[in-house]
């Protein structure tokens, strides 16, 4: 697929756009973007974006419009996209809405995980973009491209790059960001608004899981936890944790990231992040996770968070010293 263009037809009237769950900037992003886009281009064309509940940092990219965070179960969509889920298990709101749509084979992927099996009837997934929101961006005829759309893509794609220090960031994302950035985006509002700024509370999370953790030198891997309690304790969901394992990359002394958080059914996650060749999706893999080289996660039980913090130090290890 070299433009979304192509899988509009002349009779379809429906179109749902869903994202993954726990949506991040990049998921609102690239999914109201795709909204925004269509809605604009094709004036026959009812648009619904799917999301489940969005943090306040990001929640600007879907005001005015009707967002459902359901599952859609009954509704008959012509077409039904999905934009940076990487498999269908990580389907948020819309999964309903998206499983029967893929029944009739009317459905659509745009992403950019390398570990995405191809899920979608008509899949377009670019593992070496930085965002699924430069992913649908470079679909898109710039012409078309409205204010709204770029605010939103833009935003997607400052919030996966890292503000472009991540080095998934290439010639094209910037290319691509500059020409959203004619388009009028507020770009220096939206990095201070949605990024640069923290409330308290997170970075005091920050500050304990920094205190409480473990260097281990020899592996060049950090180790932090979360515990419910803890999280109880400083009023903060699992949602606004996402921005201490930033703040943990930036550690000299490792090379890795490894912060382990408790889910509200007793599982934990884990968020993996890497500042050198150390590829975390092939160790969240191990897991049964995945992601990216740079950014993964997966998910364990209680009785083997131990066991698995010690195999992920070993496999960090082992890819330093290869």
């Amino acid at each position: 697929m070299n433009n979304i263009s192509e899988i509009i037809t002349e009779n379809m009237r429906r179109v749902a756009v869903v994202g993954h769950v726990h949506p991040d900037g990049d998921c609102v992003g690239s999914v109201m973007g795709i909204v925004h886009y269509l809605t604009d281009n094709y004036k026959d064309l009812t648009v619904t974006p799917y999301l489940e509940a969005l943090t306040d940092d990001i929640c600007f990219m879907t005001q005015g419009i009707d967002v459902r965070e359901d599952d859609g179960a009954g509704e008959d969509y012509d077409l039904v996209i999905s934009s940076d889920v990487s498999d269908l298990g990580r389907i948020g709101a819309g999964k309903a809405a998206f499983m029967e749509a893929l029944d009739k084979h009317r459905t659509v992927c745009i992403d950019h995980h390398v570990s995405n099996p191809l899920f979608a009837d008509v899949n377009h997934v670019e593992p070496k973009a930085s965002s699924a929101s430069e992913v649908a961006a470079g679909l898109m005829e710039l012409d078309k491209i409205s204010l709204a759309a770029a605010t939103c893509l833009y935003t997607g794609i400052i919030h996966d790059s890292g503000v472009f220090r991540f080095d998934s960031t290439s010639p094209r994302t910037l290319r691509i960001a500059a020409d959203l950035i004619e388009k009028g985006v507020p770009f220096a509002l939206i990095i201070q608004d949605s990024i640069s700024n923290e409330p308290i509370r997170q970075l005091q999370m920050f500050a304990h899981v920094l205190n409480s953790g473990v260097l281990y030198e020899d592996e060049r891997i950090f180790v932090g936890r979360a515990p419910k309690v803890l999280q109880t304790e400083m009023g903060l969901n699992q949602r606004q944790l996402g921005s201490v394992v930033m703040y943990l990359n930036y550690i000299k002394e490792a090379d890795v990231v490894l912060f382990m958080y408790e889910n509200d059914d007793g599982t934990w996650k884990g968020s993996l992040r890497s500042k050198t060749e150390v590829d975390v999706a092939a160790i969240a893999a191990e897991f049964g996770g995945g992601g990216h080289k740079k950014a993964a996660g997966f998910t364990v039980n209680a009785d083997v968070l131990e066991d698995t913090e010690c195999k992920v130090r070993q496999l960090v290890k082992e890819a330093v010293n290869a």
